[in-house]
């Protein structure tokens, strides 16, 4: 394997002791591992008395992962990027207005956000999600919030460039709106949702093909076939960056919301292609880090083919998903010994724990931080993963 651009480094273990990083640092980018908001904030144990509290959820779900940054010397203010799964969005605003108590008052501006309503465990209302950045390098915003407790649109910081999670209710440019319970609902939502992406990333000086890397909720599972036919037609072909695409209840209006990472204007990336669908980005190698797509529990790790044998075994899932992962890492030199944040989906969000353990097989003493979702997943699937890993 190549030598890697930074060090990876676990500054915090698990409150609970699973075999996962809390906090990892690889140089300047520092991952954290989900909070969840039914859990307290000291004890880590599940309060029922929660239920139905959303405003005490938050505060558990965004002041664990505010305090986990200055249990290693940053601070709130460190967040860059913070995705949000939730139970419902009829209190998104009550949820974004809890921001500046976290991540400060001039810090939660500078952060970009993604949420969407999931599968949740118990009375757990929110599923927190943060990524951070080390004080020193400079964030700048290209399109602000439109009012305190919101999120930055777009926010550039080091190699990178972080786009809000976006639904194509209306198009930026010609303010259309998207008809609602017809037909073309979807391919219009589609085409109006990277329209808003196209939109930020020019306030940057970018475009699209900036693009590395895309999360992307879905109302229907079903739709996913028909959201990447549609990318390759946008994109000539091929889908250029590292995508996952999950079924979800969203919450609110619309039919999707997709948000993304990319490279600064005028940065370059490289491409690995699937196997078994040479116009879909692998993997995407950009600024030391590696972006992969979804790898799904049911694939064969070199051809993609579904594994019929592993319907219904979610333990031979989660291996297999894990074996697709490393091979998507492994067309860049790396691994998944470096892997720095794993998005773990499931379609059971009870199966989390079991899963954490299972994982420890693969990483012993040098875990990554893991953020675990509940969603529906493509083909049936039970375990689906991606990551970020060093290149």
């Amino acid at each position: 394997m190549a030598e890697n651009r930074h060090k990876k480094e676990v500054l915090l273990g698990d409150e609970r002791n699973r075999q996962m990083a809390a906090v990892l640092r690889y140089g300047p980018y520092v991952f954290l591992s989900s909070s969840d908001g039914y859990r307290d904030i000291d004890t880590q144990q599940v309060n029922t008395e929660l239920d139905g509290q959303a405003i005490p959820q938050c505060n558990n779900a965004y002041g664990r992962q505010a305090r986990r940054l200055e249990q290693v010397g940053y601070g709130g203010d460190a967040a860059v990027w913070i995705e949000n799964f939730t139970s419902g969005q009829s209190w998104r605003l009550e949820r974004m207005a809890t921001w500046p108590d976290h991540f400060g008052e001039e810090g939660h501006k500078l952060a970009v956000s993604f949420g969407a309503q999931c599968k949740m465990a118990g009375v757990n209302m929110l599923t927190a999600v943060v990524m951070a950045m080390t004080p020193d390098l400079e964030r700048e915003v290209f399109v602000h919030q439109p009012h305190r407790g919101r999120a930055s649109r777009i926010t550039r910081c080091g190699d990178f460039t972080y786009v809000i999670g976006v639904r194509g209710r209306s198009n930026p440019f010609t303010d259309e709106e998207a008809a609602e319970e017809v037909p073309e609902q979807f391919s219009t939502e589609l085409f109006y949702t990277y329209e808003w992406l196209r939109s930020h990333l020019e306030k940057g000086g970018g475009s699209l093909d900036d693009l590395v890397r895309t999360d992307c909720a879905l109302k229907r599972i079903g739709d996913v076939g028909p959201y990447y036919d549609q990318l390759k037609e946008r994109f000539g072909g091929k889908v250029p960056f590292a995508a996952y695409s999950v079924g979800t209840l969203l919450g609110g209006r619309g039919v999707m919301e997709i948000g993304g990472v990319a490279i600064n204007p005028g940065g370059e990336k490289e491409t690995a292609w699937l196997a078994e669908d040479p116009d879909q980005a692998q993997a995407v190698r950009a600024n030391g880090l590696v972006f992969a797509s979804a790898a799904s529990g049911l694939a064969d790790e070199q051809t993609g083919a579904v594994k019929q044998e592993l319907y219904g075994d979610r333990n031979g899932q989660a291996r297999q998903a894990l074996r697709r992962l490393d091979a998507a890492l492994n067309r860049f030199d790396t691994s998944l010994e470096n892997v720095l944040r794993l998005e773990v989906f499931l379609d059971d969000i009870y199966f989390e724990d079991e899963f954490v353990a299972l994982a420890a097989e693969h990483w012993g003493g040098d875990p990554p931080t893991m953020n675990v979702v509940g969603v529906d997943l493509h083909g049936n699937a039970e375990v689906e993963l991606s990551c970020i890993a060093g290149a």
